[in-house]
């Protein structure tokens, strides 16, 4: 194993936000800070020196002295089985340097983010980032629950972007949540002849179909892509 790109680590919270979705903050020997929208592999050891490894965007803000990850359970996954049903504070695993420049956040125009489920984890870095900055930003969140709508409360409190969450599973009384899945109505208040940074996350076929969309409304914007797989 690789000493500079492993680094020793140990769990020091853990928080279940429902059946799919939990945080776990790790404290990170020698990490060095990210840049908003990178990634780490996470390197899990079992007695008889079987390792799993799986990536997973970096979801706090840079210059922190730890390192969270939003995990999915995914059906028979390993590493994600482990976080959710096994591992406790204290638990010791390897995650990798931040890894990845693709991704990152470019901070050159307003940036415009669009995610489903999951696939807010990078954005939770990037607005962090922007929250110091005090620049503003518009945050488009697709789940298929209200409890997925990962800091709900903090993104409806923010002075400095739109905040426009959707939940598409449950019927809720709530103000300023939409309840349809995406389309080009969205993104109606905003003024296409502008030129943003688009960012889109979350699975293959969200990503795909939002793509779509933004192409032929923004056409004067960059798009940046990243899938988490089906």
């Amino acid at each position: 194993m690789n000493n500079n790109y492993f680094h020793q680590s140990k769990i020091i919270n853990k928080k279940i936000i429902n059946s799919e979705l939990c945080f776990v903050e790790f404290k990170v020997e020698n990490w060095n800070s990210h840049v908003p929208g990178q990634y780490s592999e996470i390197c899990l050891t079992a007695d008889n020196g079987y390792q799993a490894i799986r990536p997973y965007s970096i979801a706090s803000e840079p210059n922190s002295n730890y390192v969270r990850f939003l995990i999915e359970k995914i059906s028979n996954g390993e590493v994600s089985t482990f976080f959710f049903d096994h591992s406790m504070i204290g638990d010791k695993v390897l995650i990798s340097r931040p890894i990845g420049l693709r991704f990152i956040l470019r901070n050159e125009s307003l940036p415009i983010f669009i995610c489903s489920g999951s696939g807010i984890a990078p954005f939770l870095s990037m607005t962090k980032f922007l929250d110091y900055e005090k620049k503003n930003y518009k945050l488009f969140h697709w789940s298929k629950t209200f409890d997925g709508l990962v800091n709900y409360s903090d993104f409806s409190k923010q002075n400095n972007s739109e905040y426009h969450p959707f939940v598409t599973r449950e019927r809720l009384s709530i103000d300023g949540i939409g309840t349809e899945r995406i389309s080009k109505k969205d993104f109606n208040k905003l003024d296409e002849l502008l030129k943003y940074e688009i960012y889109i996350c979350g699975s293959d076929y969200f990503v795909e179909n939002a793509s779509e969309i933004v192409q032929k409304i923004f056409i004067n914007s960059k798009i940046y892509t990243e899938r988490f797989g089906s």
